[in-house]
């Protein structure tokens, strides 16, 4: 296997493995739930077998779902925990990288194509500006890309997912204080997740009076509300593309994210037509006096596949 590296995307449901080959081409992707194995190791030998590829690998870059604490990463979502050690060792790789995975997100962004986006708000970005990437899937992945003053980019990748969920009308109101009553500490990820779907559903239904026969799950819930059969599936899935909205614009404040709002992860570029963008746009430039800042800041929804993929091989370049 010599120059070739190895590609892996942990979260909280999907681990994911590619090989980077020599020539920069990303080949031999293999997708598996998470939960099928004990450890990153154990999941290294089995994609090496699969795949048919010998170890060790040259290279290893890894990203994963979670905070980066000095050279581990305990999993937020699932109970894995992997270090730049456990890498080395699976993989023979000598210095390994170890990121949080909307890093590598972000580190992709530069690279992408037309093609990988669907533009829908906004003007163009500006060039050498900060960028933002935020992604619902089993959690709530954010991080931005910041410009030098050399052309370079840096990311900055944090724990955005678990900032305050901020209500903004009765009815918001109305659904955190029933989540505080519930939950605590209600994160904007509590409802902008696959979980967050169905707990956003289950929160609507309480307050409504509605008794259900089983807890939806969030593709029964998109699939409800696409054919408009079930109430409270509809209005979860407006709030959450709301809420999604108004997450977006205050990264885009917080960050200055005049190079674009990205929106990645598992759920929203699978809806189609059923996301709302005049919903998301609305709530996004809503923020009083600083509406002008963000109406020209572009949105943009990622269709890529492979993203992780190619920020963490551009890591590897």
């Amino acid at each position: 296997m010599k120059g070739h590296g190895l590609l892996a995307d942990i979260g909280g449901t999907n681990v994911r493995f590619a090989t980077l080959l020599p020539d920069g081409r990303i080949g031999a992707v293999e997708a598996w739930l998470t939960a099928l194995y004990p450890d990153f190791v154990t999941a290294v030998r089995a994609y090496a077998e699969i795949a048919g590829v010998t170890l060790p690998f040259a290279r290893a870059a890894v990203c994963a779902a979670g905070p980066l604490e000095g050279d581990h990463i305990d999993l937020t979502n699932c109970a894995w925990k992997i270090s730049r050690a456990e890498i080395a060792a699976a993989t023979g790789a000598k210095k390994p990288v170890l990121v949080n995975d909307f890093a590598a997100v972000a580190q992709a962004l530069p690279v992408l194509g037309h093609d990988d986006l669907i533009h829908f708000g906004g003007t163009q970005p500006l060039d050498a500006a900060p960028k933002v990437v935020l992604g619902p899937g089993t959690g709530l992945g954010v991080a931005a890309l910041v410009p030098d003053n050399t052309g370079k980019w840096t990311v900055v990748a944090g724990e955005g997912g678990h900032v305050d969920l901020a209500p903004a009308n009765e009815r918001e109101i109305a659904i955190v204080y029933y989540l505080i009553g519930q939950h605590g500490h209600v994160s904007v990820e509590r409802v902008l997740s696959g979980p967050g779907l169905e707990t956003l559903y289950l929160a609507i239904a309480a307050l409504d009076g509605v008794t259900m026969k089983a807890k939806p799950i969030a593709a029964d819930i998109a699939r409800a509300a696409r054919i408009a059969s079930d109430p409270v599936a509809v209005e979860a899935v407006h709030l959450f593309t709301a809420w999604l909205g108004a997450v977006a614009g205050n990264l885009a404040l917080a960050f200055g994210g005049r190079g674009g709002v990205y929106i990645a992860g598992g759920i929203v570029p699978q809806w189609g037509d059923l996301f709302d963008a005049k919903l998301f746009r609305h709530r996004f430039e809503a923020k009083g006096r600083m509406r002008t800042f963000l109406q020209p800041i572009p949105t943009y929804l990622i269709t890529a596949k492979d993203l992780a993929f190619r920020g963490l091989a551009e890591m590897l370049r």
